[in-house]
């Protein structure tokens, strides 16, 4: 099938539209939590190392000490940190500006969507919005503060560009250059977009199709260059961190990767159906025959099953690794069932178009979450951290520690104020081992599940619930002395993370 049936081409509606991005607003305001993460690397890899370009002030992971990932998106955000903390120091505006900026780009996703539909008719453009405006999980990816939200944003925004054949050299060059972006961002997601450009641009051969490659290559090199100038403004060699991050996260077993756990080859499939609700493998199937069926939309399935395949094969499996296949199978699965409405009500005004799409796709979701858990299953820890943000305004607390196996919902960048953190052994929180007297005497408050043994001096403040568990917080009288043995940085030191 080569286009849609004429009736599909209708004007776009602005009414629709605006009534699409409304809902989408809504739904990210409503489930915003700025102490909310879903993965370690939110606060340690990018929030901290964001106040940390922009402050000279932070811990370092194992991955910058090894020089094994780039410092692209840390220096986007240094701009906001430092915002934050010179127009309001004391506060957590740095925090809410970081996290604006990553909601920027969940913006750039929903047009991202709206491009890559109405590459078939501007009302398939409406219904795969619409799909991205409610479905949970890319509400979710809105706020996770990842390297595949924005890799996949910018990614998926220049295929929209590449893909589209009015596309004009400017445009043309502008989709390589977010393409090559994606990837620096998200180096993993190299091989989709491989895929998509081998798949979007022609290989014929004529002087006009040597003309589009010529423009997405010229943007490509762009990017390239941003790269490089990001790596030398660190001191680094340009790119010497692709090399070692393959090198150290690649290898089977032996990998570092792997020793964050290893999964089965199923285990994309059986977190996608789970995800889905009860329809997912309809959702599955829909995405599989807009791709298949209408032509422009084959290499973003391609570029979809290739990197969930590829991923799937390695070892150590996270369900961000494989978010732009997830998002790209949305986009095809609302253009396949807008195709199908299309084609059983023809004179669909777009208006409908939108209220259909925006309630059908937020009862999949509510399936979806149903199933797997939503929101509470893939974020938590908003309790740890509110609580050391609470001893940290507190007047006379010179040191905070936390559990050791909580330490990623804790960093200097998330505290209001600069209070030294400390992190308590594992073993007293599994083991009940006793809470060491150089943490007691270098901390007076503690974030802990419970009071540990040989802390009497500590009073309970209070604590939260949590989805498995609780946080408290207990403080004690007096002051702090040094306690370098267990800095936070020493306690990544002594783990090499």
């Amino acid at each position: 099938m080569q286009a849609p049936p004429p009736s599909a081409a209708l004007p776009r509606d602005e009414l629709a539209i605006w009534m699409v991005v409304l809902v989408a607003i809504v739904l990210r305001v409503l489930t915003y939590a700025p102490h909310q993460i879903g993965y370690a690397d939110e606060f340690m890899q990018y929030l901290e190392q964001g106040k940390r370009l922009a402050t000279g002030h932070g811990i370092v992971p194992w991955e910058y000490r090894y020089g094994a990932r780039g410092a692209l998106i840390p220096q986007l955000l240094a701009v906001p940190s430092w915002l934050g903390a010179h127009l309001a120091p004391g506060s957590n505006l740095g925090l809410g500006l970081v996290r604006l900026v990553f909601a920027g780009f969940g913006a750039l996703l929903l047009w991202a969507g709206w491009r890559i539909g109405g590459l078939v008719s501007p009302r398939h453009a409406l219904a795969v919005m619409a799909a991205l405006a409610v479905w949970w999980e890319a509400v979710l990816f809105s706020h996770l503060m990842l390297s595949e939200s924005i890799g996949a944003a910018l990614i998926l925004a220049g295929a929209a560009l590449v893909l589209d054949g009015r596309s004009a050299a400017r445009a043309l060059m502008l989709g390589g250059m977010l393409i090559g972006l994606g990837v620096i961002a998200r180096l993993q997601y190299g091989l989709f977009a491989a895929v998509l450009v081998l798949g979007a641009l022609p290989w014929r051969g004529g002087h006009a199709d040597w003309l589009r490659w010529r423009w997405v290559v010229l943007g490509g090199l762009v990017a390239l260059m941003a790269g490089a100038i990001s790596d030398l403004a660190m001191g680094w060699t340009p790119y010497r961190w692709v090399l070692v991050n393959l090198s150290m996260n690649m290898g089977g077993s032996a990998a570092r990767a792997a020793r964050f756990g290893t999964e089965p080859a199923t285990y994309y499939l059986k977190l996608m159906l789970a995800h889905g609700g009860l329809l997912a493998p309809v959702i599955l199937g829909a995405a599989v025959w807009a791709g298949v069926r209408i032509v422009v939309l084959r290499p973003v399935l391609a570029a979809a099953v290739v990197n969930l395949v590829a991923h799937s094969l390695i070892t150590h499996k996270e369900y961000r690794f494989v978010w732009i296949s997830v998002a790209a199978l949305v986009m095809l699965a609302a253009a396949g069932a807008a195709q199908v409405a299309l084609q059983r009500w023809p004179g669909l005004s777009p208006r409908r178009l939108a209220v259909g799409a925006l309630g059908g796709w937020w009862l999949l979701s509510a399936s979806g979450q149903a199933m797997s858990g939503g929101y509470a299953s893939m974020r938590g820890g908003a309790a740890i951290t509110g609580l050391a943000v609470r001893a940290a305004d507190t007047p006379d607390i010179c040191g905070i520690a936390v559990a050791n196996q909580w330490r990623a919902h804790v960093v200097p960048s998330i505290l209001r104020h600069d209070v030294p953190l400390l992190v308590a052994p594992a073993g007293v929180v599994d083991d009940g081992e006793t809470l060491p007297a150089a943490v007691q005497a270098g901390a007076n408050a503690l974030v802990l599940p419970r009071r540990p043994i040989g802390s009497e001096a500590y009073d309970a403040i209070g604590c939260l619930p949590m989805p498995q568990g609780r946080a408290c917080l207990f403080i004690r009288p007096g002051g702090c002395k040094p306690a370098p043995a267990y800095s936070y940085q020493a306690a990544l030191a002594r783990e090499d993370l």
